[in-house]
């Protein structure tokens, strides 16, 4: 077998290897299940087998919509081996509006045009009808099961796209990011250093996260799976109804390393009963990604979770995307550099105002660029200088290969191998910090809003659904601008609506200095997700305008 793929050649040697090691324990708290190397070896050898068995197009493309379960990185992992392209995609959830759900799948079914798709035999009618207009194959995951399993003949070559990652911004229709062997490979190297991950003894995950979204895939699933780094794997929908269970886990197993977005940190201290203790001493690693990374998250998660050994420089920051593959950069030792800004200065894109006012608004910095990656800010295709906001352009050896399918905005997005990001951000002492995205800007009467930013602010209310706030712009063509809209889900608490719909007017004004135009409190499961998990601020505002949708 040929062995020039460093990143599967290196998987199977490290299951030859190692077949009686543990790589993922699906934990449940009431019980949990252990896949050795061995079991899920022989189950990927099944995947590869039957997938490499069916006749495909030149996209080769498979999608796999199962569970978190062994099965579903199994079939990931198949897939490669069989020189096919995987790609994870949400499995449905009973809280989600199904209607929305298979919209958005028909959409993405009839632009990628998969040539197959994995799912268990009670979504097979589901699936066959939303990829109706497509040739594709559909396969119950039952026949994979009772089949038998096969080493390939040859491996891939390295610089072969090996997945797409269906990166799904906030604003935007889901683009398959496509991904190289090669650059997995760099960047699970170039992290795993940062991370220092080789001096690490009994190096463990525990996580929550989708593998259909970038942070899991790779943290949950790509990376542990190439290091030889076992994985405690918990259900997305399981632990948005019982946080606790994560930290559970760690305690349990004695996980090293966690990655979260902002939300979640807040969301573990919200369901965390005081009642019960957690041993969190092992963590080297409490790493907040995805969402801007915010310093009162971190105190607020520091003062609940320090009786229980947590260590402050445990909480650390990372700035990654799709795109990347993952990580661009990477705190690292003691708790990430802060620094205290004017707050007018972050409102437009200028030079940054550094303050010594205990009132200035605090902004944490992601890291050093992690190996292999060149950062620069640029401002009307100029590049600026050190603390001044502009776009974060990356350059590195593992960028993405293309966005699928989708020329054009491949162009767009990447120029001469600089990827533009749509992030703004500022260079400060070597290290990046981000203030922003370009396409999440409110403008009201002139002033810039971010709408991560006034979500944070809403997070802090009293009887709302940690997560579950979205803010966008409405435009009046009376004053000629946009005007401040916020809708959020209550918790089901005794909280009046009144009562939190000034609480939130309140917030946002402090801390922001505008006030909302207006203010929407929804029952649970209002508002509008993409098909990675996150709040959907375009779908929102539509349906927002158009009720009955």
């Amino acid at each position: 077998m040929n062995s020039n793929n460093l990143f599967l050649s290196g998987i199977l040697d490290y299951g030859a290897h190692h077949p009686d090691v543990p790589f993922v324990v699906s934990y449940d708290d009431e019980e949990s299940a252990t896949v050795n190397w061995r079991d899920f070896i022989d189950l990927s050898l099944k995947y590869a087998r039957f997938l490499g068995e069916l006749p495909v197009s030149a996209n080769k493309t498979v999608f796999i919509i199962l569970r978190q379960a062994p099965e579903l990185q199994a079939a990931f992992l198949g897939a490669m081996l069989a020189g096919l392209v995987p790609s994870f995609l949400p499995y449905p959830n009973a809280k989600q509006d199904h209607a929305i759900y298979w919209q958005q799948h028909r959409r993405v079914f009839e632009r990628t045009q998969p040539d197959a798709i994995v799912v268990y035999d009670e979504l097979f009618a589901a699936v066959t009808d939303a990829a109706g207009g497509t040739q594709t194959t559909i396969i119950r995951e039952s026949s994979v099961a009772a089949s038998a399993g096969q080493h390939p003949d040859r491996l891939p070559d390295y610089d072969d796209i090996a997945l797409l990652q269906h990166s799904s911004g906030t604003t935007g229709l889901k683009k398959g990011v496509a991904l190289s062997y090669r650059a997995i490979e760099l960047q699970i190297q170039a992290y795993g250093k940062s991370l220092r991950l080789d001096q690490i003894a009994d190096a463990k995950i525990a996580s929550w996260l989708p593998l259909y979204h970038d942070m899991g895939l790779f943290t949950a699933f790509l990376m542990p799976m190439r290091l030889g780094i076992p994985v405690v794997s918990l259900d997305p929908f399981i632990w948005v109804a019982e946080p606790a269970l994560l930290l559970r886990a760690i305690d349990q197993h004695q996980a090293t390393h966690v990655w979260l977005p902002n939300f979640a940190f807040l969301h573990l201290v919200r369901g965390a009963s005081r009642r019960k203790t957690f041993n969190l001493a092992s963590i080297e690693a409490f790493v907040s990604c995805s969402e801007p990374c915010k310093d009162s998250t971190f105190e607020t998660f520091r003062q609940r979770f320090e009786p229980c050994g947590l260590r402050a420089a445990a909480l650390q920051t990372c700035y990654a995307m799709a795109e990347t593959v993952f990580a661009v950069s990477q705190s690292l030792g003691d708790h990430p550099r802060q620094l205290r800004i004017d707050r007018q200065s972050l409102f437009g894109l200028g030079a940054v105002q550094l303050s010594d006012a205990a009132e200035a608004p605090v902004i944490l910095s992601n890291g050093p660029p992690i190996d292999g990656v060149k950062i620069a800010v640029m401002r009307d295709s100029m590049p600026v200088g050190e603390l001044e906001i502009g776009e974060i352009c990356i350059e590195a050896g593992f960028m993405f290969t293309e966005y699928y399918g989708d020329p054009e905005t491949t162009k767009l997005a990447l120029n001469n191998g600089l990827y533009r990001s749509g992030d703004l951000g500022f260079i400060y002492n070597s290290e990046i910090y981000i203030t922003g995205r370009i396409k999440d800007v409110i403008i009201v009467n002139g002033k810039n809003l971010f709408a991560h930013d006034v979500e944070a602010a809403v997070a802090t209310v009293a009887g709302l659904k940690a997560g579950r706030a979205v803010a966008f712009g409405k435009y009046d063509d009376r004053i000629g601008s946009e005007l401040l809209v916020v809708v959020a889900e209550h918790d089901g608490s005794a909280r009046t609506m009144t009562d939190m719909m000034k609480d939130i007017n309140h917030a946002v004004l402090n801390a922001l200095g505008v006030a909302c135009a207006a203010v929407k409190i929804v029952d649970p499961g209002w508002l509008v997700k993409t098909t990675s998990g996150k709040i959907s601020r375009a779908d929102n505002a539509k349906k927002y305008e158009t009720p009955s949708i």
